[in-house]
Formats: C-alpha cells, sequence, structure tokens
C-alpha cells in the first residue's frame, strides 16, 4: 500500500468516526422522543386485579374490618363529636379539603410537564403514572361510595353535608346501594393521596425525603377530612385501599422503568474501535 492510499485511508476512516459520534450524540441527547402518552394504560387491566389481591387482599379486608371495629367501639363516634364540639378543628381541617380537591388532578399534569421541559424521562413516566393512580383510584372508590351508602358525620355544612345536631349515636347507619357519589365510605381524598404517594414512593424508592414528604401529605389529608366531612374510619379505609393501588401501580412503572434502563444499558455497551488498519465491534457482557 503506498503513502497516498495509507492517507487517503486513515482520513476516511476519521471522517466516518467523527459522523458517527455525531450520530450517535445527536441521538442519544437532541433527537429522544419523549414517552409515549399511550403508558398512562400501561398494564392497568393486571394493576386493576393487582390492587384487589395486593398484600393477599389483606388491605381491603382491613378497610372493613376496621370500619367494623371503629364502629363498635365508638372510636367513630366519639371523634365525630370532639370535632363537632370543636369549631376550630373543623376549620383546621378545611384547607386539606380543598387541597384534596385539587391536587390529584394537578400533580400529574405539574410532573409531566416538568419532565418534558427538563427531558427527564422519569419524571414524565412518574406524571402517566399518577394519571393510571388517579383512573384506578376512582374507578374504585365510585362503586364503593354508591353501594355503601353510609350516612354522613354531620360536622361542618361542605355539598351537601349539613351539620346533624342527633345525639344518637349514628356511626353504624348504612343506606345500602343508594347511588350516592357524595361523601360516604371509603373518603376518597385519603384513597387519592395514599394512591399516589405509594406511587411515588415506589418509583423513587431511593430518595428517603420524597417518600415521607408524600406520606406526611396524604396523613394530612387523611387526618384533615375526619375533621369536617367523614367519619375516622373512613379515612383508615382509604388510606389501606389506596396505598394498595399506588403500590401496585408504583412497582409496574418502576418495573418499566427498569426494563427500559436495562435495555439502554445493553445498546451502550456496545461500541465501534477504529484504527489506522482495523475497523472492529467492541461488545461488552
Amino acid at each position: 500500500m503506498n503513502k497516498g492510499t495509507y492517507v487517503k485511508k486513515n482520513i476516511l476512516c476519521f471522517v466516518f468516526m467523527v459522523f458517527l459520534c455525531f450520530s450517535i450524540f445527536a441521538e442519544e441527547n437532541s433527537d429522544i422522543s419523549p414517552p409515549s402518552l399511550s403508558l398512562i394504560f400501561h398494564d392497568i387491566g393486571w394493576n386493576t386485579l393487582n390492587s384487589f389481591t395486593y398484600n393477599y387482599g389483606m388491605n381491603f379486608i382491613g378497610a372493613g374490618l376496621g370500619t367494623w371495629a371503629f364502629i363498635e367501639t365508638d372510636v367513630d363516634w366519639r371523634w365525630r363529636n370532639v370535632a363537632y364540639n370543636n369549631t376550630w378543628l373543623s376549620n383546621l381541617g378545611r384547607p386539606g379539603l380543598y387541597v384534596g380537591y385539587v391536587a390529584p388532578v394537578l400533580m400529574p399534569i405539574l410532573t409531566y410537564t416538568l419532565g418534558r421541559f427538563s427531558n427527564d424521562e422519569k419524571l414524565q413516566i412518574t406524571g402517566m403514572a399518577l394519571v393510571q393512580t388517579l383512573m384506578l383510584s376512582l374507578a374504585i372508590q365510585t362503586p364503593l361510595k354508591m353501594i355503601t351508602g353510609r350516612a354522613l358525620p354531620g360536622i361542618v355544612t361542605e355539598l351537601d353535608h349539613t351539620r346533624n345536631p342527633r345525639t344518637d349515636n349514628f356511626s353504624n347507619e348504612f343506606n345500602w346501594f343508594n347511588m350516592n357519589l357524595i361523601g360516604g365510605w371509603p373518603s376518597a381524598h385519603t384513597i387519592n393521596s395514599f394512591a399516589a404517594a405509594a406511587a411515588i414512593s415506589e418509583i423513587y424508592y431511593e430518595n428517603i425525603w420524597l417518600k415521607l414528604g408524600a406520606f406526611s401529605y396524604a396523613a394530612l389529608i387523611g387526618f384533615g377530612v375526619t375533621l369536617d366531612v367523614h367519619w375516622a374510619s373512613e379515612a383508615l379505609a382509604g388510606a389501606l385501599i389506596g396505598y394498595a393501588i399506588g403500590s401496585t401501580v408504583g412497582k409496574s412503572y418502576k418495573k418499566l422503568m427498569e426494563n427500559k434502563s436495562d435495555k439502554n444499558s445493553t445498546e451502550k455497551n456496545v461500541s465501534f474501535c477504529f484504527c489506522p488498519n482495523n475497523i472492529g465491534i467492541i461488545i461488552k457482557f
């Protein structure tokens, strides 16, 4: 091989290598497509079923038994009267009531939007996981409210809630199949908040402060609703059911992201080697 041919070969290899580097860099950074919004429905069928069977169904069983225990031991009635007789307590719980209406809708939107602007795939997928969490929470809690038709505690006036002056213990009153979506068993606010907290905690399992903050928020929402629109046992039931839903969805999306990470890791372990006289592929296992 003469000198001119050798130089031309090296130049061609260098140009090809530079072009390849720019192509790979562009592919890995500027041209990455955001996760498809169809991921909102990722494994939604199995996640629905597994929400009921989570922890062998003990969360739903515990919600029912816990409610029965709170009624039989008068915990519901006594706590209701504490809130009823102390207006400052019911006023203390009011902010959580309104936050509980707005946060479950805004949280997924803000999380996904922040992920798009920061090009953070994990945040985007977390936002979609929160959407599915809310969907399953609504799908599960709505029939339960319509079936049980539990009497409202009547601590404060809120929507169709009235300040009920009854002095007899009516915490055990259930108007079965009254088809009422307002109030009732279990607490929707608490289900939504604990479901979101559990999903976030599963996805960001390594971030202890985020988990602590998420569950603190959920606990405050649950506590707040017992001061105005729900019996204490309804918040307990909501926490148990919400945790089952959120943990199920969170684990599903965590597994999805781990599989994507493993795939990307395998792809990055394949590289090209360029030398003056050789071109090869290096595969790392």
